[in-house]
């Protein structure tokens, strides 16, 4: 079931939504909310030292069930929003085995990276275009996609 907040919708997945008056319904945002059900996901995302945006040409719907149906990528190093997978580790050789984990999980269902929209080993999220924000002292985050940064 999804939340109603004034001119905003959550979605069952996190996602963010404006509420629409057209008949298509809520107007995707660049924002979700991520509540991760794994307890330490929540201190590996704000404690870690290098992120990779990887850009994809896929529906939130189509990551997401991408996600499920594969057990060893989970949120204790990954998370999404709209069609971009935020990958996020403590250590470089960790980081490299993370992303291969997400770029196999893309391979094995039929799914690709889109080279323009990815951003390789920043040491801050907002470096790879992804702000995350802490929602009071809840541990959810407001997941945020600023977009590919200029450079």
């Amino acid at each position: 079931m999804a939340a109603r907040l004034e001119g905003f919708l959550i979605g069952e997945d996190g996602t963010v939504g404006r509420s629409g008056s057209t008949s298509a319904g809520a107007v995707e945002t660049n924002t979700a909310v991520w509540s991760p059900a794994l307890p330490t996901a929540f201190e590996k995302a704000r404690d870690a030292t290098i992120f990779t945006r990887l850009g994809t040409r896929h529906s939130q719907k189509e990551l997401k069930a991408a996600f499920e149906t594969t057990p060893d990528v989970d949120q204790t190093f990954c998370l999404s929003v709209n069609n971009v997978i935020l990958v996020f580790s403590a250590s470089r050789d960790e980081h490299i085995m993370h992303c291969r984990k997400v770029l196999q999980m893309l391979q094995d269902h039929s799914m690709h990276a889109d080279i323009n929209g990815c951003v390789f080993n920043s040491s801050k999220s907002t470096d790879a275009g992804i702000r995350l924000e802490q929602v009071g002292d809840n541990k959810v985050f407001l997941v945020i996609n600023q977009g590919v940064p200029k450079r």
